[in-house]
């Protein structure tokens, strides 16, 4: 990105401060270098069990050359582009530049290495029959978060279908999923970071007609307080995550589970 000239901030999940790229351009239509935020490796930990990682980001204007940490700490409703990329069985871009430009998928070829539009105009249903978060902190839930679950687990949501749950631990790969089949991907606690995962991935999953909420409003009207903020995080079909919200306050408090 550096190498680019016309980003003039780096934001990092695995940094404790902002990188300032020395020589980055203002000469672009766009007047000031841009700030790249990103999560470098997102599901790290499955890395040794072959399980799918990603990359996320977000590309935010700069107001200044060079740009400064309060750019990196804009909302995520001013975005210029946000994506994620994953790897799996094949390696997909995904990205959007906001509005109703939409949210695009990417396949790379390997023979050739061009990156195919194998996904154009991801379109999240409105309703999907999954849930994704991790169903072994049940007991740490608050009571309106398990009421939604125990409903929607037996049929007795808004949908009248049975959900069913998929968590695959790594939220590139569980959102991604989402976006396709319909349903909600998240956390509850406030683990995941506003600027690196929430802001992005809520970015282009309302591109995409979907919703993403941290459990008070919405995550792209939200200005991170800092770097790390962390929040809870729901994001997906659109008619799920408004169902979820009528259950009242589905936030869970601050907990390090130890592994």
């Amino acid at each position: 990105m550096a190498a680019t000239g016309v980003v003039g901030l780096l934001a990092s999940e695995e940094d404790a401060e902002v990188v300032v790229v020395p020589g980055a351009s203002s000469s672009t239509p766009s007047r000031h270098p841009y700030v790249a935020v990103f999560d470098p490796l997102d599901g790290s930990s499955n890395v040794a069990a072959c399980i799918p990682t990603g990359t996320i980001w977000g590309l935010h204007q700069g107001t200044a050359t060079p740009p400064s940490l309060a750019d990196a700490l804009a909302p995520a409703s001013s975005l210029v582009a946000s994506g994620y990329a994953l790897y799996s069985s094949s390696t997909l871009l995904v990205l959007s530049t906001g509005g109703d430009r939409g949210t695009h998928g990417f396949t790379l070829d390997p023979a050739t290495g061009a990156w195919l539009l194998s996904h154009p105009a991801i379109r999240a249903p409105r309703r999907g029959q999954i849930y994704s978060l991790n169903d072994a902190r049940y007991a740490d839930w608050p009571p309106p978060l398990r009421a939604y679950i125990d409903a929607v687990r037996s049929g007795r949501g808004q949908s009248g279908k049975q959900y069913a749950a998929r968590y695959v631990c790594s939220l590139v790969a569980d959102l991604h999923r989402t976006l396709l089949y319909g349903g909600w991907a998240g956390n509850p606690r406030p683990h995941l970071r506003r600027v690196y995962e929430c802001g992005p991935l809520a970015h282009l999953t309302v591109a995409a007609g979907g919703a993403a909420t941290d459990g008070v409003g919405e995550v792209v009207a939200a200005t991170p307080a800092s770097l790390h903020e962390r929040a809870p995080f729901f994001a997906g079909s659109a008619d799920d995550v408004a169902e979820l919200l009528t259950y009242g306050d589905v936030r869970q408090g601050a907990k390090k589970y130890d592994v």
